[in-house]
């Protein structure tokens, strides 16, 4: 009798074994969207954990480098550059088939140390630069598609950001950095890249003013990106009036670093419930149908999560608290968000 129903225990084992590989794994991101549909990653996770590069290559269409083509990561010492990192993504992309998006040429916060310590005059300081941005583009020219040539320019009263850059650089280095860019790669697309413009009208405008400057100087740019951390009780009407102004400069858009916090007060010891993930869930929606339907698709560049699962985010060690801000939870399970970005493809 035990015999039996041990037999009859494996049977009924091995049957739903052959119905769970049965089942169809439902629609992908990649599968439903009718524009690149990307994500942030880490090279270390790439390589080392099979769950979220599978996730990856079944889920996205389009990738962004997360940190490891920033100068601090790329350019560590001044006589020495370190590609092996953003090769690693830049190599997956082309093997994959996916397109891949570098991202960032200058930011203010990723400075190397030997940058930090330069004593140059104004001449050096622009050769550095200008060195630095035409060294990097070559190596991946033809593999990289498009640039975030600067990041994070304007504060959110719309000046400009005091920083090394404008500094040592003065306040019109953005365009020349556009212009090194392009003299390096001539086809490649060249993206400004920010956050904040769905909250701040006065960033907003800065960076359509300067898109306007450059357009009338034959200022070299392709595209501006709305990076798009944004949280569950933020109006769906600012955000998309941001997508919709982004639009009228005639550029590609592109919401390159999309997020959506469920715990916007910071709460340590934060515990979701259903309605948290259910506003997260319509929040995506309203994100992706607003640039579905409100940016031409041939300005569509495409959208951007900040990387993959709850666990890869930059929020919690940000904001020091409990957060879930993407559309996979720590083991790369679809949450209720999956279906919300699904709902907003459509």
């Amino acid at each position: 009798m035990k015999l039996r129903i041990v037999i009859g225990l494996l049977a009924i084992g091995l049957m739903n074994c052959r119905d769970n590989q049965a089942q169809p794994p439902g629609p992908t991101f990649q599968s439903v969207t009718p524009f690149p549909f990307g994500a942030a990653l880490s090279p270390v996770r790439l390589t080392n954990d099979a769950a979220y590069r599978q996730t990856v290559e079944r889920e996205f269409s389009s990738i962004t480098s997360e940190n490891h083509l920033k100068m601090h990561h790329v350019h560590p010492e001044a006589s020495r550059y370190d590609w092996s990192p953003g090769d690693v993504l830049v190599n997956f992309a082309s093997q994959t088939g996916k397109r891949m998006h570098g991202h960032a040429l200058l930011w203010h916060e990723a400075v190397p140390d030997w940058v930090k310590n330069f004593s140059g005059d104004s001449l050096a300081w622009e050769t550095l630069v200008r060195d630095h941005i035409t060294t990097v583009v070559q190596h991946y020219k033809g593999r990289i598609a498009a640039w975030d040539v600067v990041n994070e320019a304007f504060l959110d009263d719309g000046t400009q950001r005091p920083t090394i850059w404008s500094r040592h650089l003065g306040p019109d280095y953005i365009a020349r950095c556009f212009q090194y860019a392009r003299q390096a790669d001539p086809t490649v697309k060249l993206f400004y890249n920010d956050y904040g413009q769905e909250y701040s009208s006065r960033k907003l405008q800065a960076m359509l003013t300067m898109v306007a400057d450059f357009r009338r100087r034959g200022i070299p740019i392709d595209g501006v990106g709305l990076q798009m951390h944004t949280h569950i009780n933020h109006p769906d009407a600012q955000i998309e009036n941001a997508i919709r102004q982004a639009a009228t400069t005639g550029l590609l858009v592109h919401i390159s670093e999309l997020d959506v916090r469920i715990n916007p007060k910071g709460e340590a010891n934060f515990s979701p419930t259903d309605l948290h993930w259910q506003q997260q869930k319509a929040k995506f929606t309203a994100i992706v149908r607003a640039y579905r339907t409100r940016v031409p698709k041939s300005q569509q560049h495409g959208i951007t999560t900040w990387n993959v699962g709850d666990g890869d985010s930059w929020i919690p060690k940000f904001c020091k608290c409990t957060d879930f801000p993407l559309p996979f939870d720590k083991v790369y399970q679809k949450k209720p968000a999956h279906e919300g970005v699904l709902d907003g493809l459509r």
